[in-house]
């Protein structure tokens, strides 16, 4: 077994080193020894991206759940920790654990979306894994799982899993991780475990099916084993109050994407977009009940200090007693100033009401999805919305307070014509024109048609093509309107590998030899190493952009959603004839396939469901408008000392919530909790003498504020000292500090004479830092016995110390020793 990574030697070099450190608040830090499964959940994609996906955490709560299993988490590198992870030959680590991935019985992969697939290959390759499951059978590499919303056409990467989840995870990964502990335990082959792999329901083990090419290179079909399954039935969680939401949620050190408390009230959607994947890979419709997600809520944000939650499902707005949810949940969030937002609202499911409870703390934005621009097109598309609702709800929003717009569509969409495209600035303008103030973005996006969907059979317009209706829109746009559109070569490279067959694989190593990485962030994007790797191979990846022949087997046939291909064939010609599928929540049930109103069955809540649940907010006393300002004097060591300013301030915001304090917000239209903090300390820099001010309600005695702070701040955070209340905010500190720098093999360094006679600050002390920081103890190295230097800065004319060293004693080398500097009175 190798020893733990040692990561501080990278993390000076890099950028956001607070992405890798781990020690997020809530983290379970299962014991290695004492698990007998070991698995690691792998988000391909940075840690902003993969930290905001709720699917991982829910299944890093339910493996921690096992007594005898440990899950971890890792994140693909950016490339710069990729350079130094190669360059130095070091393993890439979980982040808690800080073992090599090579170590664990299992990585879980998730597969979110196709632009992640080159970010696999990065992870495997600095894990020191091969990439094909054939070469892993005779190995002791872990076992590879994926599963995700991906998964429904795994096909371009199924060769480098052992197995894949097809659906719903959340009960799957136990009956996964028991079969890989009895064999851990039976000490069988790994063909053995992949053939048990296979009496799993929703467990594709892609070694046992092979694909068949005609002549002409066209798909035939997978053919399976004796042993396999001909197709993959999809695995469902047929009621989601069986199945526990993250508890305690995780809370990020870094900035995320979506940096909230998320929680799913809902799975699945049948409305009945006929572009949507997502809309049948789900279903059917299921939803929690509102008594669960207010009684989470209320726990869950007092585990994590977040100050708003976001209510997630496929389309929100849909949720079938949205009105007496959202009053419930802000007759809580509202005394406690926490914001909630509502990502996938559609058009026509706001009420007035619910409008002026949303904004009631503050507004978090406000877009609709129309889609598509022409009435014709929504129709095709069976959106279900007229232009009449999207104007009425447009103008419900600006009347409620709301000032921008964001409206979201699709180009490329079947039967689209010029004339819809220019529908789309048509109906932005008749939106800016109700605003009084503020302005419209219109976000425009490629179609891509996905697998499983109606529109699967359907070909996506080319790069120029996307290219000329933006132009059209770019022409034609108009003042206040802000035009934001998805980037068409992604949209190509989506397409690509949504549709393809297992012909991609070879076509996306070499592409990752040449350099493809994180293909999903435009600033990394680059088609060249793909269209280069399949003219290597001879693969023309334009040819699965083109329409497909119904009466031909599609590379993802063998995945069963559960949805019947002749619904899918039905729903395409209605969408050719402009008719109307109506959502089987409200209407007959329309005859997909997927219930069979015994096991799966859609669940909704009554109206007789909902009125005890309501939570009656009290209306307290008017309070006492006097704020009461406390001085914190505290210290940032060890990990933390790789957050920055802004995440620094943000982990104490969270840290006084989870303590309970009595916060005084600011006034207007985004009120934020009263704190000061004095000048930002360097990145890598520790103290022991960083201060801050904060506002509250209520007085409490500085022993109490420093016990309840320390009792939530996560490690490496310390309050030391606290001075108050007083009625005036000011931010007492010192303002002259002194610095105290170490670094590997400072003893034997025969420079210090030079430097010190250089008269620069810098004087040596051969004994331990006792008398100089009182009232903590220090972690390495500053707990040694020295030698240290303390640099002194003169009054004017500062320049870092650590600098100081770099351009005197290391000007000239290429490699530089990782200093150390703890910042004292």
């Amino acid at each position: 077994m190798m020893e733990k990574v040692n990561i501080e030697r990278f993390l000076d070099k890099i950028i956001g080193p607070a992405r890798y450190i781990g020690n997020e608040v809530n983290i379970r830090n299962r014991s290695w020894d004492g698990a007998k499964v070991r698995c690691c959940l792998v988000f391909p994609d940075l840690y902003e991206i993969g930290m905001s996906h709720l699917g991982l955490h829910i299944l890093y709560h339910i493996i921690n759940s096992l007594d005898w299993a440990l899950a971890d988490r890792v994140y693909c590198p950016a490339p710069d920790l990729e350079r130094e992870l190669r360059e130095t030959k070091t393993p890439l680590w979980g982040l808690e654990a800080r073992r090599p991935l090579k170590e664990y019985d299992c990585l879980g992969i998730t597969l979110p979306y196709e632009l992640s697939f080159p970010n696999i290959l990065t992870i495997l390759k600095l894990a020191g894994i091969p990439f094909w499951a054939k070469d892993r059978l005779e190995t002791d590499d872990p076992i590879i799982i994926g599963g995700g919303s991906t998964a429904f056409n795994p096909e371009p990467v199924s060769e480098l899993f052992d197995a894949i989840v097809i659906g719903d995870g959340e009960e799957a990964i136990g009956e996964i991780l028991s079969l890989i502990r009895e064999w851990k335990e039976g000490n069988g082959t790994k063909e053995e475990l992949l053939r048990s792999f296979t009496k799993v329901e929703g467990l594709y083990v892609p070694l046992f099916y092979t694909p068949n090419y005609g002549d002409k290179g066209e798909f035939l079909g997978l053919e399976p084993t004796q042993t396999a399954p001909e197709r993959i039935k999809r695995r469902f969680v047929n009621d989601l109050e069986s199945v526990p939401l993250p508890s305690p949620p995780l809370v990020p050190l870094a900035r995320i994407v979506h940096d909230r408390l998320g929680i799913e009230i809902a799975r699945g959607c049948t409305r009945g977009c006929r572009f949507c994947q997502a809309g049948i890979i789900y279903r059917p419709v299921r939803e929690r009940k509102i008594e669960t997600i207010v009684s989470y809520a209320k726990e869950a944000l007092a585990q994590t200090g977040f100050d708003e939650v976001s209510l997630l499902s496929l389309s929100t707005g849909e949720y079938s007693k949205l009105e007496p949810l959202i009053c419930s949940m802000m007759a809580m969030l509202r005394p406690e100033s926490v914001a909630m937002s509502l990502p996938s609202l559609r058009v026509g499911t706001l009420t007035p009401k619910i409008m002026e409870e949303i904004r009631s703390v503050r507004k978090t934005g406000f877009t609709m999805a129309p889609e598509a621009g022409s009435e014709r097109l929504r129709s095709v598309i069976n959106k279900g919305i007229t232009e009449e609702d999207l104007i009425e709800t447009a103008k419900k929003a600006y009347e409620a307070g709301w000032q921008s717009m964001k409206l979201y569509f699709m180009i490329g969409l079947p039967t689209e014509e010029d004339e819809d495209v220019e529908a789309i600035l048509d109906l932005a303008r008749k939106v800016k024109a109700l605003a009084r103030k503020g302005g419209v973005t219109v976000s425009v996006g490629t179609f891509v048609p996905k697998p499983h969907t109606s529109f699967q059979w359907e070909p996506q317009i080319s790069i120029e093509e996307s290219r000329r209706r933006l132009d059209l829109l770019k022409r034609n746009k108009r003042r206040g309107i802000r035009l934001k559109w998805h980037e068409p070569r992604q949209s190509w490279l989506e397409g690509v590998f949504s549709r393809g067959d297992r012909r991609l694989l070879p076509v996306l190593i070499k592409a990752w030899e040449k350099g493809a990485r994180l293909s999903g962030w435009t600033d990394y994007l680059d088609l060249d190493p793909y269209i280069e790797a399949g003219n290597c191979l001879g693969i023309d990846l334009n040819m699965y952009l083109a329409a497909r022949d119904i009466n031909r087997p599609l590379p993802w046939d063998h995945i069963d959603t559960g949805v019947k291909r002749r619904f899918l064939l039905k729903e395409r010609q209605r969408a050719l004839s402009l008719e109307r599928t109506y959502d089987c929540r409200k209407g007959p049930c329309q005859g997909c396939g997927v219930c069979d109103f015994k096991e799966i069955r859609p669940i909704v809540h009554s109206a007789q469901e909902v009125g005890q649940y309501d939570i009656n907010e009290t209306k307290s006393e008017k309070e006492d408008s006097t704020i009461y300002y406390y001085t914190l004097r505290y210290a940032k060591l060890s990990d933390a000392r790789f957050l920055g300013h802004l995440d620094t301030m943000r982990a104490f915001h969270r840290s006084a919530r989870r303590a309970r304090l009595s916060l005084a917000f600011s006034k207007g239209f985004h009120p934020h909790p009263i704190f000061q903090f004095e000048e930002a300390l360097a990145l890598g820099f520790e103290s022991v003498n960083s201060y801050f001010t904060i506002g509250l309600k209520r007085s409490i005695s500085c022993d109490e504020l420093k016990y309840r702070l320390n009792e939530t701040l996560p490690g490496g955070f310390m309050v030391l000292e606290a001075q108050g209340p007083s009625s005036v905010k000011g931010l007492a500190c010192p303002k002259q500090k002194a610095f105290v720098l170490w670094f590997e093999g400072i003893e034997k360094m025969d420079l210090v004479k030079s430097i010190l006679a250089k008269g620069q600050g810098f004087k040596v002390v051969n004994k331990g830092l006792d008398d100089l920081v009182k009232g903590i103890s220090l972690p390495h190295p500053w707990n040694g016995s020295g030698p240290f230097w303390i640099f002194n800065p003169p009054k004017s004319n500062f320049k870092r110390p650590d600098r100081i060293l770099k351009d005197t004693l290391w000007h000239e080398e290429k490699t530089m020793p990782t200093i150390r500097v703890l910042v004292i009175d």
